[in-house]
């Protein structure tokens, strides 16, 4: 039974030097971030023709798919960017240049991408506000016109400051949280 209790003592004092190795050890290791990257050159290709930063398309895409592309919401948006229908067809017809794709062409990485990328550049165009752009992005630029209107949610009509919709005001903090984290990882500035 002696043998027992100092395997015991042993296993418990290897635990105890372990643990305090990873606390003083701490501070000299680089913490792996909650974050990944997929689809990364498709990613640079359209964000660099669209005039966006690859963080804020990385962001966008882990807030609205987690990188799945076959996501669809119940609001029947899909793929990696949810991109409605009606959404594309908005973008196709801003983009004049005779594309014409389905939803099912949805579920393909690039053209959601492309689509997605094309989407919040004309939405950041029209907004010149990042937050405001991502309300639109989340609820439509309807409602975010709306809003821009409203002394409630914008003091200024360019900044919305709060939105109707919980969904939309988390959707905006969630975006603005994962934006950081991959400018951090991707060595991007503000």
């Amino acid at each position: 039974m002696t043998k027992h209790y100092k395997s015991l003592g042993l296993s418990l004092l290897a635990v105890l030097i372990v643990s305090l190795a990873a606390i003083v050890m701490r501070p000299y290791f680089k913490v792996t971030p909650a974050v990944h990257i997929d689809y990364e050159e498709l990613v640079r290709l359209y964000a660099r023709e669209y005039r966006l930063e690859p963080a804020l398309v990385f962001a966008v895409i882990k807030t609205e798919s987690n990188f799945d592309a076959a996501a669809r919401s119940g609001k029947d948006a899909y793929g990696l960017m949810q991109i409605t229908e009606a959404t594309l067809n908005w973008a196709m017809f801003r983009e004049d240049a005779g594309a014409a794709y389905t939803i099912e062409d949805l579920y393909d990485p690039e053209i959601n991408i492309k689509y997605g990328c094309l989407i919040l550049s004309l939405l950041l165009e029209e907004f010149e506000d990042t937050d405001t752009a991502l309300a639109a992005y989340n609820a439509g630029r309807g409602n975010a016109i709306k809003w821009l209107k409203d002394s409630r949610y914008s003091s200024d009509g360019i900044h919305i400051k709060d939105t109707p919709y919980k969904e939309t005001t988390q959707y905006i903090k969630k975006v603005n949280k994962y934006h950081q984290k991959y400018r951090e990882m991707l060595g991007e500035s503000a």
